[in-house]
């Protein structure tokens, strides 16, 4: 027979239902029915509460729908292997899928990594609106308290937002909006797939419809305006730009309206500035200003 080596969670869980049995005396009779039936029901249970789908859990765990399916009815159990990553994936021990014993711990979202991340969601009721699911005519509206950006601990606070938002306040790190963002300075760089309306902006800045902000600290890619302060870095846009210097090249199919260009231009459009340091490819009018 061929040597099968349990791994130490595996073995733990082994462990933990022959000791259970063990010191429930009367109840061991009833006891592996009474888990079959916590396992099935809090299954269920969590993946509803977390608005996880059979098919995505089936997806996460690498097994099919119908295995999720026969869990939930009760007409088969998971594989023991299976036990740490589902209460992995649900964000709970595995005394509490059992037992409904020791503790529940941080409800995720799916497979979401725990990197310090400040995720804005939205909920329609009980129910979270998953990023690529939000509704388009809301906004979240929050608030950064002024002492985690300017007090002692100052924290690097990244932001990733599953929607529309007005933030009062800075935000000290990234920010990844899938909607638009209003709000004040951002430290590092800003994606945002709607317009983007903010202070000044630590590194790069990308957005579809527009950018409106003070100092750009690094590259600026819109497909539509921009509108800003001096941008440190390369500039690649699709609609007008109207900003301060720019540090790097440019490419842009509508019209410039600039100070100094410190490297090279491509333009579709007409170009007003002060000085262009780098070559020029402008298929429109060049107009230095003093």
């Amino acid at each position: 027979m061929e040597e099968v080596i349990l791994t130490a969670e595996a073995s733990i869980i082994l462990y933990k239902l022959e000791y259970r049995n063990t010191i429930l005396g009367n109840r061991r009779i009833g006891g592996f029915m009474d888990l079959n039936e916590n396992i099935k029901n809090n299954i269920q249970r969590l993946r509803k509460e977390r608005n996880v789908t059979q098919d995505v859990l089936a997806a996460a765990l690498d097994i099919s729908i119908q295995a999720v399916s026969k869990w939930e009815t009760g007409s088969s159990l998971p594989d023991i292997m299976q036990i740490p990553r589902i209460a992995k994936f649900f964000g709970v021990t595995i005394d509490y899928l059992f037992y409904n014993e020791g503790k529940e711990e941080v409800v995720i979202y799916g497979e979401l990594p725990d990197d310090d991340t400040l995720r804005i969601v939205q909920f329609r009721g009980k129910k979270m609106l998953g990023a690529e699911t939000w509704e388009k005519d809301k906004n979240i509206s929050l608030k950064i308290p002024e002492d985690i950006i300017n007090g002692e601990s100052k924290i690097e606070l990244h932001t990733e937002i599953w929607g529309n938002a007005n933030i009062e306040g800075n935000i000290s790190g990234n920010v990844n909006c899938g909607g638009k963002i209003n709000c004040g300075n951002i430290g590092g760089n800003a994606i945002c797939q709607e317009k983007i309306n903010c202070g000044n902006i630590g590194g790069n800045a990308e957005c579809n419809e527009g950018i409106n902000s003070g100092n750009i600290g690094g590259n600026a890619t819109c497909s539509d305006k921009i509108n800003c302060g001096d941008i440190e870095g390369s500039v690649k846009c699709e609609g007008n730009i109207n900003c301060g210097e720019i540090s790097g090249n440019v490419n842009c199919t509508g019209d410039i309206l600039c100070g100094i260009i410190e490297s090279g231009v491509e333009c579709k459009g007409t170009i007003r500035c002060k000085e262009i340091k780098g070559d020029v490819h402008c298929e429109g009018d060049i107009i230095y200003e003093k």
